[in-house]
């Protein structure tokens, strides 16, 4: 037996106003300058995104999280609204639908969390609730607004509908081995921070970009010695800075 709980989670989603929408989401009904609009919300959106961080690099492809929904969202007056959660006998489901400010719903969305994926197994029951309103909010959202990400040059489907947990949602340049968020044999308090391992990705990528016959993979394994899932915070401050002084000498040859 399931049951129905209808009260939206506190501080997530946004609420309708009673505010009258244009005739289309870009306040104009001629193409071409549809397209122009789209193009210019769809520029600003890529650079607000890219700097926030607001999406996962998943097999070598860029999907947008959550919060880089509602901001496409916010831009173009389309808010998500929850309308209702559901206990299920292993996790929760959620419906939200996606409404211009005058209340009309231009996409709907239900989505689920369930214990059995591998990394809500042991979450708590708010936690699976927040994450199956999460992913039927993005998945709402990619409805009317899906076109907008990918003129942005992001991929349309949002980065939660993606199947598997964080050690498939890595960058494809990001070391073998790299610590993610579910454990490993370094306490956390030591393991390298986000901003480090962003940092490698991009040595990784810039230098790839320099000299495509080299193994910077490989390269980046031998100066740290130990497997990647050894790393500490010290070790990889090391490997950055070498990998950084490798890409100045590759700069310093292309500009002689």
């Amino acid at each position: 037996m399931t049951t129905i709980e209808s009260e939206p989670l506190e501080g997530e989603l946004v609420p309708v106003d009673d505010h009258p929408s244009p005739a289309t989401l870009f306040r104009s009904d001629e193409p071409e300058l549809i397209a122009t609009r789209a193009t210019a919300v769809a520029d600003l959106l890529a650079r607000i995104i890219r700097e926030q961080k607001l999406y996962a690099t998943i097999q070598g492809k860029e999907y947008v999280l959550v919060e880089g929904w509602t901001l496409a969202g916010t831009l173009l007056g389309v808010f998500p609204v929850l309308v209702w959660t559901r206990k299920l006998d292993d996790g929760w489901e959620a419906r939200v639908e996606a409404r211009t400010r005058d209340g009309a719903i231009v996409g709907a969305a239900e989505s689920e969390c369930l214990r059995s994926e591998r990394k809500w197994a042991r979450a708590e029951d708010y936690a699976i609730r927040s994450m199956a309103s999460t992913r039927a909010t993005s998945k709402a959202l990619r409805q009317p607004l899906g076109f907008v990400i990918t003129l942005a040059g992001f991929e349309a489907t949002p980065a939660d509908e993606i199947p598997g947990d964080a050690d498939q949602r890595r960058d494809h340049d990001q070391p073998a081995g790299a610590p993610d968020d579910d454990g490993g044999p370094i306490p956390p308090e030591h393991r390298p921070t986000e901003e480090q391992l962003d940092r490698i990705r991009m040595l990784l990528r810039r230098l790839a970009e320099l000299d495509p016959q080299t193994d910077w993979k490989a390269r980046a394994r031998a100066i740290a010695v130990v497997r990647f899932e050894m790393l500490t915070r010290t070790t990889i401050k090391y490997v950055i800075e070498k990998l950084e002084a490798e890409l100045g000498a590759l700069v310093d040859g292309e500009e002689r």
